[in-house]
């Protein structure tokens, strides 16, 4: 977990929060990041046998903990979300020989994708005019050094430069 919260505090960082105050952040972070799955704890126990229910929970779960209960988020996003999560669980709990989920040899699936959203009155939504959404090229990746400063990573070549 060290990675994990290493990497947390450089993305409050990132945000220009105070350096004081980034440990106040990190641990309010990691009870946030406790409650979201917790939730998503309760989602894949209550609801094993129930497909739909489980979804459902899901994307309430994405919603309660991820979008703060924002009203205005799309309905259509918050499942694109559920679904991947449905997926990665599915893919460690029966998927995966233990042996790689212990060594941390974990294959992903891909991301969501979100061209083709829908907001929810089923209009269309403009990628383009996503608030801080950045569409690089693959193999680039945006990551963030230890102080949160971000900068770009070529995860085929390792290649780096700073944005």
């Amino acid at each position: 977990f060290d990675i994990l919260w290493n990497d947390t505090r450089a993305r409050i960082r990132s945000e220009g929060v105070n350096e004081l105050t980034v440990n106040k952040h990190l641990k309010d972070a990691q009870q946030l990041t406790f409650l979201y799955c917790t939730h998503l704890d309760h989602a894949f126990s209550e609801y094993a046998d129930d497909d739909y229910k489980r979804f459902e929970e899901l994307a309430a779960a994405v919603w309660i903990h991820v979008f703060n209960r924002d009203e205005d988020a799309c309905n259509d996003q918050l499942k694109r979300i559920a679904a991947y999560i449905e997926y990665q669980h599915e893919n460690i709990a029966h998927g995966l020989p233990d042996s790689y989920f212990w060594e941390g040899r974990i294959p992903w699936g891909d991301m969501p994708n979100f061209k083709g959203m829908k907001d929810n009155s089923g209009k269309e939504l403009d990628s383009h005019n996503v608030s801080g959404l950045v569409i690089l090229k693959e193999p680039w990746t945006i990551t963030l050094t230890d102080s949160g400063k971000p900068y770009y990573w070529n995860t085929k070549t390792n290649e780096t430069t700073f944005a």
